[in-house]
């Protein structure tokens, strides 16, 4: 059903990633419960990169899923850019914050892949394509038994600490809303960038940029950006004409969507990052090894290749071709063979749902289709083992969570029932948009959660706090919406 790219077509996108000289192995398709196209090419020295396409023609994405390939490339190129950044700034200034700074940087550089070139095949359409050299592991979802209690919490433990690192990124403008729409799009699909330069990605599509927040490079409050989130979800469920309480939603958000602007600070969030099908772990030598090798393709934040043609390079030179065939290892098969007491976080499989925003947005916090977040997870995200009576009784959330990381926790409570509200009506509009054998189980499910969701907004009083204005020059969404389809 998906033919994998030709070799000439995969040599054209990998370009001068990879010398000519050089032959590569068979393209195996990854598996990976994300819709991007991700294939595995095995090049020699037992290494591999991955080339990430598009989604199948037949897979039709809502607004929000739109441009996924480049804003997966953005997201990366932009956190490896940042921690290189940073680094050498509190180095130069010798701060107090340089060794957090610097502990940071150690844990995040070995979890994330490599974008090594960015671009577009001009001979073919629905094209746009990314090369990766890739954090290695297997998703949980494909580990051939289930972890141990120990090793589980482990891995959760390190997720946490993960998001809880990525939270410490903030918006280089201030602004908020997804993160490619945040970071500057102003050059054309496939501009070369010379190394080192500020990440840009290919402009977005156009149904995208009908909300406004593309346009403008975010939105000024996150009332602004997470409003036109949600009318992006509540437009894509009118026009299949899915019957959901489209007017009970926004008439929620009216009256108390203002709470949102508690949230001041634009923190980087991977809203899917923490899926079973997301999450990869592996052997913590192989992780250390890699990490050894990362310098021979570019681990310092920065596109060390040269700029030729229309994407962004690096170069990968490879020794003993007689080896190229360690890299075409079966990703289930790799998983059969994990030692469960050396098992540890690798990185994510995909990237590309990063915004700049609220970190209580992100799904293992507010999707009420998951379970609640462990307790590893917690003590990893908070950075502490913090006690869960007084506090989370206090702001009526179901936990406990660290008060420099979750901005006004005494109304974070209804924050999470908005946030559980977009996730929900996210995965009705879904299953109408790509109907699988089990959609109406999966619908009737999500519309219950939905009821009980819109039950304990209507329990929330109008004046739970003051209510601001919004600020001059920003419009609502929901206008913004309807008048760029009017255009």
């Amino acid at each position: 059903m998906c033919q994998p790219p030709t070799d000439d077509v995969a040599r054209n996108m990998l370009g001068p990633v990879v010398p000519d000289d050089i032959v590569l192995g068979k393209l195996q398709l990854v598996p990976s419960v994300r819709p991007l196209r991700i294939y595995e090419v095995p090049i020699p020295g037992g290494k591999t990169l991955h080339l990430v396409l598009p989604p199948i023609s037949m897979w039709r994405p809502l607004r929000a899923e739109q441009g996924m390939l480049s804003s997966e490339a953005t997201t990366v190129r932009w956190i490896r850019e940042t921690l290189a950044r940073e680094t050498a700034t509190t180095e130069q200034k010798a701060s107090s914050f340089s060794s957090v700074t610097r502990d940071i940087t150690t844990s995040l550089l070995p979890l994330l892949p490599t974008l090594l070139r960015h671009g577009r095949e001009t001979h073919l359409p629905n094209s746009s394509f990314a090369v990766y050299k890739p954090a290695n592991g297997t998703p949980l979802s494909l580990l051939s038994s289930e972890p141990t209690p120990t090793v589980r919490r482990e891995i959760d433990c390190q997720l946490g600490a993960l998001f809880r690192h990525l939270n410490t990124l903030t918006s280089p403008t201030g602004r908020f809303g997804p993160l490619a729409a945040v970071i500057d799009t102003s050059s054309g699909p496939g501009t070369p960038q010379p190394a080192g330069s500020r990440a840009k990605t290919p402009r977005l599509p156009q149904v995208l940029t009908e909300s406004g927040l593309s346009a403008t490079g975010g939105a000024g409050t996150w009332s602004v950006a997470f409003h036109s989130m949600m009318e992006g979800v509540l437009r894509d469920g009118e026009d299949m004409a899915v019957v959901i309480s489209y007017p009970t939603i926004r008439r929620h958000f009216r009256r108390l969507g203002y709470l949102l602007d508690d949230v001041t600070t634009a923190r980087l969030v991977i809203v899917e990052g923490a899926g079973r099908g997301n999450v990869l772990v592996g052997d913590l030598g192989e992780q250390k090894e890699d990490t050894e090798k990362e310098k021979e393709v570019g681990d310092d934040g920065k596109e060390s290749g040269k700029n030729k043609g229309k994407a962004t390079d690096e170069k990968v030179t490879g020794e003993g071709e007689d080896d190229k065939e360690k890299g075409e290892t079966d990703m289930t098969q790799k998983g059969d063979t994990q030692s469960q007491q050396s098992l540890k976080l690798t990185g994510l499989r995909d990237w590309s749902s990063a915004i700049f925003g609220d970190p209580l947005l992100a799904s293992v916090f507010s999707d009420p289709h998951q379970p609640l977040p462990s307790s590893a997870f917690l003590e990893g995200f908070n950075g502490e083992k913090l006690e869960s009576g007084a506090d989370s009784q206090h702001t009526k959330l179901p936990y406990p969570l660290n008060p420099t990381v979750i901005e006004n926790a005494d109304t974070a409570w209804i924050r999470l029932l908005f946030y559980q509200v977009y996730h929900t009506v996210t995965r009705i509009v879904s299953e109408f948009y790509r109907p699988r054998q089990d959609s109406s189980t999966r619908e009737l499910e999500a519309r219950k959660k939905l009821n009980e969701v819109l039950a304990k907004l209507a329990e929330v009083p109008d004046n739970t706090k003051k209510r601001q204005q919004r600020p001059s020059g920003e419009m609502s969404p929901a206008k913004r919406l309807r008048g760029a389809e009017d255009e």
